[in-house]
This record gives structure tokens, sequence and C-alpha cells, in this order.
């Protein structure tokens, strides 16, 4: 039996330059819908894929000023990784919460299924934590079940079901502080 290799949140820099350039370019011929948002290295005002660098500043903008995502709310982008420095997936932590929640995460396409966002998200949880966050919400759409069963998995409890933009979304809490 293969084991899972061991696996952590970094945040992105210069070294992961060469892995996310192979890493996007192989998800963005398979999806158009790359997420979390912050992943996309395409800018929506120019429509042109921008250089490392630019979206690595744009990251390092985010953990500051919340500028380049609609929600204004400083965040920090987070690279799943194994020892290598293989990029797993990504999730990213708002420092406070918004209408979508406090973290959205993606695993890319060919390491789906195989429990990588389960682990994600309990080490973003850990991290929450220490920002001193006492509970979070996550907000999925209802038609993702993937999602919601990394969520459930890691001790979401189902708050209320909305629709927006004809789209049904679910929103769930997880307590990061046992009583």
């Amino acid at each position: 039996m293969q084991s899972k290799p061991l696996l952590t949140l970094v945040l992105p820099d210069e070294h992961h330059e060469a892995e996310f350039t192979h890493v996007m370019d192989k998800w963005e011929v398979l999806e158009d819908n790359i997420q979390p948002e912050l992943m996309r290295r395409r800018s929506a005002k120019t429509n042109e894929t921008v250089s490392f660098a630019k979206w690595l500043a744009w990251c390092e903008d985010d953990r500051t000023t919340g500028s380049i995502l609609s929600t204004g709310v400083p965040c920090s982008l987070h690279f799943l990784v194994n020892a290598a420095q293989e990029i797993y997936g990504s999730i990213v932590i708002n420092h406070a919460p918004t209408h979508r929640g406090h973290c959205h995460a993606g695993i890319v396409p060919w390491h789906r299924g195989k429990g990588y966002g389960t682990v994600m998200l309990s080490l973003a949880l850990s991290r929450c934590a220490e920002m001193g966050m006492q509970s979070i919400q996550i907000v999925p759409y209802k038609d993702n079940p993937g999602a919601v069963q990394t969520i459930l998995r890691n001790g979401g409890v189902l708050l209320e079901e909305f629709c927006e933009d004809g789209r049904w979304s679910q929103r769930y809490k997880i307590e990061l502080v046992k009583e």
C-alpha cells in the first residue's frame, strides 16, 4: 500500500516559480474556472497572463490590503506542497469573515479525489487557530460534493443554504476552539 506524502502549507515565494508555472500551464488547459480565484494568473483588466513576479506581488499585496479580490479583506494564499515543493493545491485564508466565508480552496485536477483537500483544510484550520480565530465559515456551492465532504470531514456543521445568482450555496461552520 502506497502512503500519502507528507504535505505542508507554505506561502508562495520566488522558489516556487518553475513549479507554479508548470502547474498553471497544465491546469489552465484542463479548466477555465481555477479555484481559489487568487491562483489565477490572468489579469481581468488586460486579459493577459501576468508574470510570476507580478502574480507574487498580487499575493503579497492581498496579505496586507486585500485589494486584488472583490472583498477588500486581507487574505493569505498558501500552497499545499510535498517535500519536493510540488504543488497539490492551494487555499486562501481570509483574515476576517466575508459573505463567502473564511477559506477558499482548490486541489489541482490530477490530485483530486485522493483526500488531499481534507488534509489541506485541516492544515488551514490550524493556521486559522494560530491567527486567533475561534471558528470559521466556509461556503461551497451545493453541487460540489467533494468540497462538502472535505468540510464535513473537518467538523463542518451546516448553518444554512441560500441561492445567489441562480446557484445554491451552503454555509458551514467549523469550531476551532473546543469548549
